[in-house]
């Protein structure tokens, strides 16, 4: 870790231009360690050229310190405008991971602009892309392993707002604590310091726990198609409903979030069952493009395997997955096919 935080801080001091990203399909631990890092590093270094890009954005985090300063556009064509000298990924491990384009391309554009890698993530350390330093504590959010790099080893000034990013991402993540955490003093000794600091639990959950209409209707769709396939749960959008849904003009972000409600806080906890998914069309990527959403007690299923087998990864309690199929029936059976 030591070794990794010092090739981090040779990295950052040798460069002018830095681009800072995260994974698509952001989830608030993403924007949260894109914010923290971003802000933290034009603070400290004025004189630098700091960009934050990301190519989609979640709703729910405006009132994030920052929050409108992030840059939004294709990851290749944020490395060719900026031709950084450093990217930092921060809660992603690769470039296909932080982009809907061609990952080879944006590598490959990073080559050129003689960019070098640095990572901090909390994934399993599965397809790691080559890099010049990469820091994985197995944190239980991204936001927590940024906080500690960026402030306990790297001394940097704290931006204004960066104690309730810092929690944001931290609540997200770890579900409010739901998961098994094996670095948990660490975790509730910085989130008891950031209480002491004046970041209030109750006030961030109820700013960033608000829900529209549209996204109860898609509640009510996952809970229609409700399955219980021996010891495990599942649900899907349909391809009606979201044909519809688009026909309507409704956002994506409300489709998406209606589905994150649904997994994150029912999935695993029907029944007797203590794992689970969901599947539904990705409204980002285009026509029969599906994503696959996991949960589960982790000492029960090691659902990031399955993801990994449909074409994704992350957590053993938590993991996800994009990839291709006619229909949501068939999306479905691809995942069964792999259980």
């Amino acid at each position: 870790m030591e070794e990794e935080v010092k090739k981090l801080k040779q990295l950052i001091e040798a460069s002018e231009r830095i681009l800072v990203t995260s994974h698509i399909s952001p989830d608030p631990d993403a924007i949260c360690s894109l914010l923290l890092f971003g802000r933290t590093l034009a603070l400290n270094h004025p004189n630098k050229q700091i960009v934050m890009n990301s190519e989609e954005l979640t709703g729910g985090l405006a009132f994030l310190k920052g929050y409108k300063s992030l840059q939004i556009q294709p990851l290749e064509a944020a490395i060719n405008q900026l031709k950084p000298q450093l990217i930092i990924m921060v809660d992603a491990m690769n470039y296909g991971r932080c982009t809907r384009g061609d990952a080879a391309k944006a590598a490959q554009k990073a080559k050129e602009a003689g960019s070098k890698l640095a990572i901090i993530d909390h994934h399993e350390p599965v397809d790691v892309e080559s890099n010049d330093a990469y820091i994985n504590q197995n944190s239980p959010a991204a936001a927590q392993d940024v906080y500690e790099v960026l402030f306990q080893h790297l001394d940097y000034k704290k931006p204004d707002g960066s104690g309730e990013t810092a929690m944001t991402g931290i609540l997200s993540d770890s579900a409010r604590f739901l998961y098994d955490n094996p670095r948990h003093r660490e975790t509730f000794k910085l989130v008891s310091d950031l209480i002491d600091d004046g970041v209030s639990i109750e006030l961030l959950e109820n700013r960033a726990r608000r829900y529209t209409a549209d996204e109860i209707t898609v509640l009510g769709e996952l809970a229609d198609n409700l399955h219980i396939d021996g010891d495990y749960t599942y649900s899907f959008v349909g391809d009606d409903f979201t044909r519809q849904w688009l026909e309507n003009g409704k956002s994506a972000d409300d489709f998406k979030h209606g589905c994150e409600l649904f997994v994150s806080g029912f999935v695993r906890n029907i029944g007797d069952n203590k794992w689970g998914f969901i599947v539904y069309p990705d409204l980002t990527a285009g026509e029969g493009r599906y994503s696959a959403s996991f949960r589960a007690l982790g000492s029960i299923k090691d659902v990031a395997d399955i993801a990994r087998k449909v074409g994704g990864g992350g957590h053993k309690p938590s993991a996800g997955a994009k990839y291709s199929a006619k229909s949501v029936e068939e999306a479905v059976e691809k995942v069964k096919a792999v259980i």
